[in-house]
């Protein structure tokens, strides 16, 4: 009768559990009436407007994954982008070829491949040389996005913006899991 009764609770734990998604969003809080921050267009002979660039990291070791690249574009001739992921020893288990795409339309990245990490992992992303006119610098903020285009919080060490240069940056956002961020306003 035991056995029964343990069975019958796993079975509607299945049926009845959250999805990734569900707990993901449910454990953060949802930001409103923000709007990713728009880059300026590629100048010149574009082939594409998504970067991607992928490194395999042991998730029981840790690691770093460091890129850098800018196109042609924005006030000062180029935008600049470097983004930094910091894994911690046994962010996760095995093995994992690991992704960044950053689509030049607005300040938003997507990792890969979909998943939730044992030990949050530390990212860095500042953009040099963005047209920035209309930003509110007191709004700027670094956030989470769902599949739905939901915003949620993000924690991090600081946010910045210079008017003047054009920077964004967000230092050590943690990062629970992988998805799309981006900076809003």
């Amino acid at each position: 009768m035991k056995n029964l009764s343990y069975l019958f609770i796993v079975t509607l734990l299945f049926l009845f559990g959250c999805d990734q998604a569900t707990e993901i969003a449910s454990s953060e809080r949802q930001i409103f009436n923000k709007q990713l921050i728009t880059l300026p267009q590629a100048k010149g002979l574009v082939v594409e407007e998504i970067h991607t660039e992928s490194k395999y990291i042991n998730g029981s070791n840790g690691g770093w994954f460091s890129e850098e690249f800018s196109y042609q574009g924005g006030p000062s001739g180029n935008v600049n982008i470097t983004s930094t992921l910091h894994f911690f020893s046994n962010s996760f288990s095995g093995g994992k070829t690991i992704t960044q795409s950053f689509n030049t339309d607005n300040a938003a990245i997507t990792f890969g491949p979909s998943m939730q990490f044992n030990v949050p992992v530390d990212y860095t992303l500042t953009i040099n040389g963005a047209d920035l006119t209309g930003i509110n610098p007191s709004t700027l903020d670094f956030v989470y996005i769902d599949s739905n285009g939901n915003m949620f919080e993000c924690d991090y060490e600081y946010v910045t913006i210079d008017l003047s240069t054009g920077l964004l940056k967000v230092k050590n956002a943690k990062l629970n899991h992988f998805s799309r961020y981006g900076f809003v306003n």
